[in-house]
């Protein structure tokens, strides 16, 4: 099996490595068997970081250059909390490419139990989305709620998204991912982006 190892540590890492984790992962790797493709690995400044190895390592996902992704554990993966791992996870399963965790055995993709965590990490990506579908709702009737205590119109709008971030996405794009998997790999919802997106855009079924 063709594997990819991820690593990450930040400034909040006091003396950390990212070879200790690769160390472990590389073992394991061996141990199974497998042939390692690549290490991504991610060097955190301690601000907010746009993770390079981190959105190179989903787009070669997409393009199935391996077939599992093993990391330390989950706070490795993502930094972002539980439902960004159960959105990265859910695209990984996507593109047919198994996630696995050294710390986080029960979590993983790959093995006797990958059915059943599939249908949780899809149960889970569904019902965070209509989670965050509902909160963003009740924030859109706060704001007008406030608008017209004020006497005002309330008008909806996002602000434009910076030209890194912009160039970020027409690269995935060229990369050949679909909209919802780079929505996963920026953070940006998949309604923004189309506003930014080269046409023609990747279809998802076809990826």
């Amino acid at each position: 099996m063709r594997v990819a190892l991820y690593a990450r540590v930040s400034t909040a890492d006091k003396d950390q490595d990212p070879e200790n984790q690769l160390q472990v992962l590389r073992r394991e790797a061996e141990r199974a068997g497998d042939v390692v493709y690549k290490e991504y690995v991610d060097e955190d400044s301690g601000r907010k970081s746009s993770r390079k190895a981190f959105q190179q390592l989903l787009s070669d996902a997409g393009k199935r250059r391996f077939d599992m992704v093993r990391v330390w554990d989950l706070s490795r993966f993502s930094r972002e909390g539980i439902e960004k791992v159960f959105e990265h996870t859910s695209v990984l399963e996507q593109c047919g490419v198994s996630f696995w965790s050294y710390s986080e055995p029960m979590l993983n993709t790959a093995g006797p139990m990958k059915d059943f965590m599939k249908a949780v990490l899809s149960w889970a990506a569904g019902y965070y989305s209509e989670r965050l579908s509902e909160n963003v709702k009740q924030g859109l009737h706060r704001k007008k709620a406030q608008a017209a205590l004020k006497g005002e119109a309330y008008v909806h709008g996002r602000r434009a998204l910076a030209p890194a971030v912009v160039e970020e996405i027409r690269a995935l794009q060229q990369d050949g991912l679909s909209v919802r998997k780079i929505s996963a790999a920026t953070g940006v919802a998949v309604g923004t982006l189309h506003k930014y997106l080269v046409k023609p855009v990747v279809a998802e079924e076809a990826r």
